[in-house]
């Protein structure tokens, strides 16, 4: 005899119950639809794909694959990523969802008979930045003519600090320190989405410090963003991140990487590590002497003689903001890089009004109905500005 109606009720009920136990695990299975190929790094590719769930609700998602996922230490890589990123909670890195696979069935044969060898894909389900990364921001301020505003660069970085503070003093579910160092800090791994909200990204070749190997160190991240001690192939921590986020600073300061000559020659490496004693003070003349103050003291040489940890990185930008009096948002992020990224950059809306309190904002030698933005004048880049005075606007090209 089967069930009367009320006795399913009562027994979906009791099923539905045991599901918001806790310690259960459920389960669900949601459809990605690849959407294009986002792009391709040393240890990943990355696409842009919706991810379908029940009712066919849906939302955009970047899947990262891990490339060549024969090789054991590749895939070793990406599985240590996903287990590190996947337990973060910080608004200033990219959250990674979950983890999936895919089984793929190859043919071939053995012994004159067919055979299927059965191969395993993980990737990644993370979150979609709509956005920029750092190297296509400063590439489109190349091409308009114009420098980075310091002020927005040193917002963020110390964003950037932020995040990277929080991932050198994660701790597990033990509560045991791991000593994370990120050791690709670079350009394309730092994200700005349409909002002017600052991500890091890509922790493939992030390592707790108490699993590192002998010579896990050796040929970390990018040469042109390595420290003195990733060079050398010694231990490193976090002060090694903040060598590389100065470079970053200093890239952005200047739209040229500190090592970008020596890096076309013969002996790069030798090279590019005998230029890390010189000091950076020299080609920073153009920047007020507090920012370049605060980049020489990220590119000391010694990590002893640099700040001692991302927070306090941090804490001498938001300083230096009081200081001077001057307050960022994301929306001015949000204002300025959409405009920038516009078919036609205008540059006339009232999130450029200067930090100081002036009801208007003038930009000499240059009229949005022209079209086209000024030519730029001989010597330094006109600067993307936020804080000049109405005094100090007639100076410069401001944005």
């Amino acid at each position: 005899m089967g069930f009367t109606s009320e006795e399913l009720r009562n027994a979906i009920a009791e099923q539905e119950e045991a599901l918001r136990r806790p310690g259960t695990a459920l389960f669900s299975q949601a459809r990605y639809e690849i959407l294009r190929v986002l792009g391709e790094g040393g240890m990943g590719i990355t696409c842009l794909a919706n991810e379908y769930s029940h009712g066919n609700l849906h939302r955009p998602v970047v899947l990262k694959f891990v490339k060549d996922s024969l090789s054991p230490q590749r895939l070793q890589q990406f599985l240590n990523e996903v287990e590190l990123s996947i337990a973060f909670n910080h608004p200033n890195l990219v959250p990674i969802y979950r983890l999936e696979s895919e089984v793929v069935s190859v043919p071939g044969k053995v012994t004159g008979r067919k055979h299927a060898r059965i191969h395993t894909v993980y990737y990644a389900v993370m979150q979609y930045i709509d956005g920029w990364n750092l190297r296509e921001i400063m590439n489109r301020l190349r091409d308009l003519k114009l420098a980075l505003n310091h002020d927005l660069t040193m917002f963020i970085i110390g964003r950037v600090a932020r995040g990277l503070h929080y991932v050198h003093e994660f701790c597990d579910a033990g509560d045991e320190h791991l000593g994370l160092v990120h050791r690709d800090v670079s350009p394309e791994n730092i994200l700005i989405d349409r909002f002017g909200r600052i991500k890091v990204a890509d922790f493939g070749i992030a390592m707790p410090m108490k699993r590192a190997q002998a010579d896990a160190w050796l040929m970390a991240g990018k040469l042109l963003y390595c420290s003195p001690e990733q060079i050398d192939g010694r231990e490193i921590g976090p002060r090694s991140d903040i060598y590389s986020l100065g470079l970053v600073m200093y890239y952005m300061f200047s739209n040229t990487e500190r090592f970008a000559a020596e890096s076309r020659l013969p002996k790069a490496r030798e090279r590019i590590r005998r230029k890390m004693s010189n000091s950076v003070l020299p080609d920073l003349g153009h920047v007020s002497a507090n920012l370049a103050r605060i980049c020489d003291a990220c590119l000391r040489e010694a990590p002893e003689e640099r700040y001692q940890s991302c927070e306090d990185l941090a804490t001498d930008i938001d300083i230096y903001f009081k200081e001077s009096q001057k307050v960022l948002t994301t929306e001015q992020l949000e204002q300025v890089f959409n405009d920038l990224f516009s078919s036609n950059p205008r540059f006339i809306s009232r999130r450029f009004i200067p930090l100081t309190g002036s009801p208007q904002l003038k930009h000499p030698d240059y009229s949005p109905d022209d079209g086209d933005l000024p030519e730029a004048p001989p010597g330094l880049l006109p600067t993307v500005k936020m804080t000049d005075t109405p005094s100090q606007q007639h100076e410069d090209s401001t944005v």
